[in-house]
């Protein structure tokens, strides 16, 4: 049983992404809500024989929280729904920032105490990207929308800080989980509060996906 759940996960991440291209709305709440339990149960089973550590706990958290956002997010079309939605997904990124930095030393402030220039890229993108939808968010959605871009920049912050300080591909696997699940919320912004464009639904949710699992195959190795 040991190998069968990733496979599991990716049949049905690929049957959910045809669900949403086809717009087929049974098979996508079907679908959604089963995606991270899976990575979450992979996880668990891949790592089962090492030791109970602060970053498993997280990435248990972070999942839970995601799978109650993914659920929230089915009636995103509702502001309370999608204001709930954000509020679960901003505690899954606080996990994950908990989970990430957990893995520095003690001894170690991270690479980004050594190159605070490289912060800025990430926080320079978020903050652009803000200000070019800020006056189509409505008033009320302002302050939860800059609350929820400042926690995910951190987010990714916290795995840009383990440069040098992690092997290379634990390093390069957070990373690119870390930015695709950015540029996930960065497409539901653009598509709610921008221009909406063709096949916003697969690409935010296959950016979604691809994330999620990279940043659960990172902390496996890690934890491994």
């Amino acid at each position: 049983m040991k190998n069968v759940w990733l496979p599991l996960f990716l049949a049905l991440a690929l049957v959910h992404l045809a669900g949403v291209a086809m717009e087929h709305r049974t098979l996508v709440v079907i679908t959604k809500p089963m995606l991270m339990p899976l990575l979450a149960v992979w996880l668990a089973v891949e790592t089962r024989h090492g030791q109970p550590r602060f970053l498993k706990k997280m990435m248990f958290a972070g999942l839970s929280f995601s799978t109650l956002g993914d659920v929230l997010l089915l009636w995103g079309g509702k502001p309370l729904f999608f204001i709930l939605g954000l509020v679960a997904f901003l505690f899954a990124h606080l996990s994950y920032i908990g989970g990430f930095s957990s893995m520095l030393r003690r001894s170690d402030k991270g690479f980004l105490s050594r190159r605070p220039v490289w912060a800025l890229w990430p926080v320079l993108a978020a903050a652009a990207l803000v200000w070019s939808l800020w006056p189509g968010i409505p008033e009320e959605m302002k302050l939860p929308v800059g609350i929820y871009a400042a926690v995910i920049t951190t987010m990714v912050l916290s795995v840009f800080n383990l440069k040098g300080s992690v092997a290379a591909p634990v390093f390069q696997t957070l990373l690119a989980g870390a930015l695709l699940f950015m540029l996930s919320d960065s497409l539901i912004a653009w598509n709610r509060f921008g221009s909406p464009f063709p096949f916003s639904g697969l690409a935010i949710m296959g950016t979604y996906i691809a994330g999620q699992f990279l940043l659960v195959r990172g902390a496996r190795e890690a934890l491994r």
